[in-house]
């Protein structure tokens, strides 16, 4: 069992004390780990939904899920092929064979990999965040598709 919490603020606080307190006169025994900072999926999937938004309105790539599985496939997956060799060589043994439309199909919604899809975006760090953001906006942008007002909204 992992609970994962992001500390926002007092109700946010006082909610992980009681999760450690409970698991702590369950167990006897638990782990902890604390690191300073805002957590990616917060603010970025808010901010990458929005953009799968854009795109499927302004192209006809299809529905926002195609517009995801699309960005992750055409985008993620480079930007994880490109900085990590385990998962570079991981996607070469398992993925790489594969049909493009089976690529597709794999990045959404899967009985394999369960509603995420295969595993990309959820893999990043910060830095890889938001270079799959700025690869997203260049590419629809050279297409027509225009973010301004979203990527205003993020910077506010």
């Amino acid at each position: 069992m992992t609970d994962r919490i992001s500390v926002n603020g007092a109700a946010r606080l006082s909610e992980a004390i009681h999760k450690l307190t409970a698991m702590f006169r369950q167990h006897k025994y638990v782990v902890v780990s604390l690191r300073p900072g805002k957590d990616r999926t917060l603010d970025q999937n808010a901010l990458w939904f929005a953009l799968y938004q854009r795109i499927a309105s302004m192209t006809q790539i299809g529905d926002v899920d195609e517009a995801r599985k699309y960005c992750k496939l055409h985008m993620g997956v480079q930007i994880l092929m490109n900085e990590d060799e385990d998962f570079r060589n991981a996607w070469h043994r398992t993925m790489k064979h594969l049909a493009y439309e089976e690529k597709l199909d794999l990045m959404g919604n899967n009985p394999l990999f369960g509603p995420d899809g295969f595993p990309v975006t959820r893999l990043f760090n910060r830095a890889q965040g938001i270079a799959y953001t700025n690869r997203i906006v260049d590419d629809f942008t050279a297409k027509g598709v225009v973010f301004d007002d979203l990527l205003n909204q993020e910077a506010a």
